[in-house]
């Protein structure tokens, strides 16, 4: 189908989707997506490393069970979920392993996690650590956002893999993320330090990702 002709079918569940869970901002992210953004976009992440050894364990708010997902639970994972958000999931979806945050039963929140870097940075010379692991996204219903329920999804992944080998963890936080920085600084604890900012814009017929190294000389990386 033509990607134009997608974006018009798949906008009414998609913004119903969008809203139920982040509100205007995700309404518009929806909209913008189908309208602006594909004519032009800018963007800027943080790369952060966080040594797992120094990990404190967050548990998860009165009444929220957090747990790994199995394989044939991931479809439950539709009703929080956009079009683009499903296929950024589904690519390698063998590699990543999701938990979720469930209240009664019903998923409030997932996040997930990969042994490889997700697509953001797929043109940068950077290579994973073998003792490492990537945290690819995490995503909480609106009505239970600040009540410590990313933090325990955070935690839960961090264990799980601290006790099966894993030194550190590497995640992007967008850098108009606030409360995203603040974790990367280390509010759930772990020493974290700051490995790159990615920087991504695109015009017609061209796009550009600069990734500037925190200690390397020269410190730039760039994709056209």
């Amino acid at each position: 189908m033509n990607k134009y002709l997608r974006d018009i079918a798949t906008f009414p569940v998609d913004a119903r989707h969008a809203w139920r869970t982040d509100g205007a901002h995700g309404l518009w992210d929806e909209i913008a997506e189908r309208t602006v953004y594909r004519i032009a976009r800018s963007a800027r992440y943080d790369l952060y490393e966080r040594e797992l050894a120094a990990i404190k364990h967050v548990p998860p708010p009165d009444g929220l069970e957090v747990r790994m997902l199995r394989p044939d639970e991931r479809a439950k994972l539709g009703a929080l979920m956009t079009r683009r958000r499903r296929a950024q999931l589904a690519r390698d979806e063998a590699n990543r392993t999701v938990f979720a945050a469930l209240r009664d039963g019903v998923i409030v929140g997932y996040s997930w996690w990969t042994p490889t870097f997700d697509s953001a940075l797929d043109f940068s010379p950077l290579v994973l650590p073998a003792n490492a692991i990537f945290h690819g996204y995490v995503h909480v219903e609106r009505a239970e956002r600040h009540r410590g329920t990313a933090g325990a999804l955070f935690s839960a992944g961090e264990t799980y893999f601290r006790d099966r080998g894993a030194r550190v963890c590497w995640f992007l936080i967008k850098s108009t993320n606030v409360r995203g920085a603040r974790t990367a600084r280390g509010r759930w604890g772990g020493r974290s330090r700051h490995v790159a900012r990615l920087s991504y814009w695109k015009i017609p017929f061209r796009t550009k990702r600069t990734l500037t190294l925190t200690h390397a000389e020269p410190a730039l990386v760039e994709s056209s």
